[in-house]
């Protein structure tokens, strides 16, 4: 009898460590979760048009892939263009006092890196999904460009503003975009469900 009330209590503990992850927190932890997603990119900021792997700041990795290039100069300032697709394998993007958020799936990407009197702005559009795993159990769904200054995509742990435009979706909704919203990058904004 009491090995039996043992396998169900260590049982039961088991479940409980198993069961759902964290959800991303609504419209701004959207928004913080694509610009974790978006880190991995700034390994292609020099608009190379090779296929890389790029290591992600809590480990797993990126690869890039199909990329191309497109080179404009203009009397505003001179821009560089890539499109490519990022498969995100294992790559741990952010971690929190919860753990790694994991990312697995693919986006296309097209990226334009813009120079002009001493500012460098990077935009990006991203499509595509990505499972949210690790900490995480969601998901982002995602048709959104995103708009940020190159000195800040590799920032960590400091406030950056974004512009975003467009539409990203997780367990919570579909959130639309058209502002500037700040984020911090590695974090990512969590609710925790309470169990059934």
């Amino acid at each position: 009898m009491v090995k039996r009330i043992l396998m169900v209590v260590v049982s039961s503990f088991a479940m409980m460590a198993c069961g759902p992850g964290a959800k991303i927190d609504g419209k701004q932890g959207a928004a913080e979760a694509l610009f974790a997603g978006s880190q991995p990119t700034k390994a292609n900021t020099a608009a190379s048009p090779v296929d890389i792997s790029a290591n992600c700041p809590e480990g797993g990795t990126a690869s890039i892939t199909g990329a191309g290039v497109s080179v404009n100069i203009g009397g505003g300032g001179a821009g560089v263009g890539t499109n490519f697709n990022m498969k995100y394998n294992g790559c741990g993007v952010a971690r929190s006092d919860l753990g790694v958020a994991i990312y697995n799936g693919e986006l296309t990407f097209s990226q334009n890196i813009t120079a002009a009197s001493g500012n460098a702005s990077i935009s990006q559009a991203f499509k595509g999904r990505v499972l949210v795993q690790g900490a995480y159990d969601d998901f982002l769904d995602v048709d959104v460009s995103q708009q940020v200054a190159v000195g800040d995509l590799g920032a960590s742990g400091t406030g950056v503003s974004v512009i975003l435009k467009g539409t990203i979706s997780t367990t919570e909704g579909t959130f639309t975009y058209d502002e500037s919203i700040n984020v911090t990058a590695g974090k990512i904004s969590a609710k925790i469900n309470a169990s059934k």
